[in-house]
């Protein structure tokens, strides 16, 4: 199946990068490939005791300042994962965009007409699943596109 357009999650972990050789290896299957980073809003939800509900987000200078930090690192991040894959010829665009990860993946896939979106899981379990969430889960689950998921080997 040939894809226009892949939108492969990035998230600057390694365990996240062990999506690109899926895509390395699928490379004639794709025009176009972009590798998108999210930078999420730093703070902490207040929660009201209202189900759904928050009083707000509390940011605190030291989170706004790594904040910023990463949004500038993000770029050159980017460039080079997506370095290796030019080399195989294949056509790639970087994006950072900063928000909520999950929404911002799926917003911005529709809002491109992507065909497929690329991402690793982190494997997550149990407790730490249900308290963390799964960006990858979520997406399979509303974004309403084809999703290609890996579960990457831990890195020790």
């Amino acid at each position: 199946m040939m894809f226009e357009k892949v939108l492969v999650c990035l998230d600057g972990s390694l365990l996240a990068e062990q999506i690109l050789p899926y895509i390395a290896g699928d490379s004639k299957k794709f025009k176009k490939v972009v590798l998108l980073k999210v930078v999420p809003i730093p703070g902490v939800e207040i929660h009201i005791g209202v189900p759904g509900e928050t009083a707000g987000r509390v940011q605190t200078k030291s989170g706004l300042e790594h904040n910023k930090e990463e949004i500038e690192k993000s770029p050159d991040y980017l460039e080079a994962k997506a370095a290796p894959l030019r080399k195989m010829g294949i056509k790639v665009e970087c994006v950072v965009l900063e928000g909520t990860p999950t929404q911002n993946i799926i917003d911005y896939a529709h809002d491109n007409n992507f065909g497929l979106i690329a991402i690793a899981t982190h494997g997550h379990s149990g407790l730490r699943h249900i308290t963390m969430g799964s960006t990858a889960e979520y997406i399979l689950k509303h974004s309403g596109l084809p999703v290609l998921m890996v579960t990457p080997q831990k890195q020790h």
